[in-house]
């Protein structure tokens, strides 16, 4: 790692942990800066506005970038197991990213057009990473009378709302059995809509 990318990856530690704990809005980039060891001038010739050093950390600390080391691990895999270690994945990182999550859910009204947008494309690569993991790899199971992007929004649906509802509305901890007796339904669900159509 050189020292480019050691500032950089410095800079977007420091900004996930100021943005866990005061949320985006509550975090200045003087702040960030501080917490990384570097000055505010070197923040912003690395990413220009507070928009960007967002951006980098929904990049670096979203499933996105865990999804896209599991391919290794879907080769070869049923689409059962394929779906599963999918949302395992975006449970588990969910899960590890909590205190970050539950800032954004209580902003989101409030931030500027930029985030939003930041936002949105964050979703829809999410969307299209899952969809061409899918065809990719078990495109002769997908039926072709379904519209592959909308099922995939509600397979994501279903396992972000279980978080959601246990871990950030009703503050439980979830035993794994439970998580795994959840993320397998919904798979079985999933299976079961792709083969009825």
């Amino acid at each position: 790692m050189n020292k480019v990318e050691s500032t950089r990856d410095k800079i977007i530690t420091a900004a996930y942990n100021c943005f866990s704990e005061k949320g985006y809005l509550g975090t200045s980039t003087k702040e960030i800066a501080k917490v990384a060891g570097v000055s505010e001038i070197t923040l912003f010739r690395h990413f220009g506005k507070k928009e960007g050093i967002f951006e980098a950390v929904i990049r670096n600390y979203s499933i996105l970038s865990e999804l896209q080391k599991i391919s290794f691990r879907i080769e070869g895999a049923s689409l059962y197991d394929t779906l599963k270690i999918i949302a395992e994945r975006l449970y588990f990182t969910l899960k590890d990213r909590k205190k970050f999550i539950k800032i954004v859910f209580s902003e989101i009204n409030r931030y500027s057009d930029k985030i939003r947008e930041i936002y949105k494309n964050f979703i829809e690569e999410l969307d299209n990473l899952i969809v061409d993991i899918l065809v990719k790899y078990h495109k002769k199971s997908i039926s072709k009378d379904i519209d592959i992007k909308i099922a995939v929004k509600g397979f994501i649906g279903m396992v972000f709302c279980y978080f959601q509802t246990n871990e950030i509305f009703l503050c439980e901890e979830v035993s794994f059995e439970d998580i795994d007796i959840a993320l397998s339904t919904f798979v079985n669900i999933f299976l079961k809509a792709l083969k009825n159509m």
